[in-house]
């Protein structure tokens, strides 16, 4: 019996093959790659979780059995309680009338800070506080601007590195024998001013010059009285402010003097032209007036009287 011939797989066979496993093998490798992330997310959750209790630990001051111990919720609510005493930071804050009730209560700090028209409202409102500091001209910007006073005072050679730097203001005012090392040495500046009977106990002293500054019939005292030095200052510049009208009418007064001098002085400067201008004949005297024919006037004896 003849074999049959072999029935040869069809050309296109393999490629649709791979074509139908492809989605599968595809989202097998996604679902490995997932579970590997998942993996890593869990082991670093619980990393941080531990490290997180053991800061927690430490900060409320537990030991690591106690933690251990901490897992039934009895032993929870226990703990919390303790944790909420009135003796602990957090009992104290949460306590009647205690920090945290005084802030919340009505007509209380939060009530006052959010408040219509109220500080926080005012400080964020537009063109308010905030915004004025905020300014392209506001405070904030000129102190923390180029060459501003921020900048001036934190410049290389500014004020800061003049008062920390090596010999600076601050290390001379400290170093030995310096102005602090004076003022504190025994003997010094301020241990004279604060020994007894120094310049601060005479200062305090009765009938000393506080007492005679300010105590009853002082310096003080006597410059406020009624009709003392500052009364008569006052009283001065009351006077001195009465002036004032009469002294501006007087300088007008003065400049309307002037302007009539001006007038004046232009009405005689042409009558003076005109009189060099008439015939000498007219100016000169009778010639029978008691002169010599020349229009000069005759000689006088020594009591003014012409001679004969």
């Amino acid at each position: 019996m003849e074999s049959l011939p072999e029935r040869s797989a069809p050309t296109g066979a393999d490629p649709a093959r791979s074509l139908i496993e492809m989605p599968f093998r595809l989202g097998f490798a996604v679902a490995g790659v997932v579970l590997d992330a998942a993996e890593s997310a869990v082991t670093i959750a619980r990393i941080t979780a531990g490290s997180v209790q053991n800061e927690l630990t430490h900060a409320v001051g537990l030991d690591d059995d106690s933690v251990n111990v901490a897992r039934t919720p009895m032993a929870l609510l226990s703990q919390l309680s303790e944790l909420l005493g009135p003796d602990r930071p957090f009992g104290r804050i949460l306590a009647t009338d205690g920090p945290l009730e005084r802030l919340l209560n009505p007509g209380g700090v939060i009530d006052r800070l959010t408040a219509p028209d109220g500080p926080l409202e005012k400080l964020t409102a537009k063109g308010g506080l905030l915004d004025q500091m905020a300014d392209e001209r506001g405070i904030l910007m000129r102190l923390t601007a180029k060459d501003g006073p921020l900048d001036r005072l934190t410049r290389p050679g500014g004020v800061v590195d003049q008062f920390t730097e090596n010999e600076g203001i601050l290390e001379r005012l400290t170093s030995e024998g310096g102005i602090v090392d004076k003022l504190t040495a025994p003997d010094g500046m301020l241990e004279k001013v604060t020994e007894p009977g120094g310049i601060l106990d005479r200062f305090a002293a009765e009938a000393g010059l506080l007492d005679q500054l300010v105590g009853e019939g002082g310096a003080i005292e006597r410059a406020i009285a009624p009709g003392g030095p500052l009364d008569r200052i006052t009283e001065l510049t009351e006077v001195i402010g009465q002036l004032a009208p009469n002294l501006i009418a007087m300088q007008d007064t003065v400049h309307e003097l002037a302007e009539t001098v001006d007038l004046l002085n232009q009405t005689v400067a042409p009558l003076g032209g005109l009189a060099e201008r008439l015939p000498k004949r007219l100016t000169r005297g009778p010639k029978g007036s008691g002169g010599n024919g020349n229009g000069d006037a005759a000689p006088a004896d020594t009591n003014g009287y012409p001679k004969g």
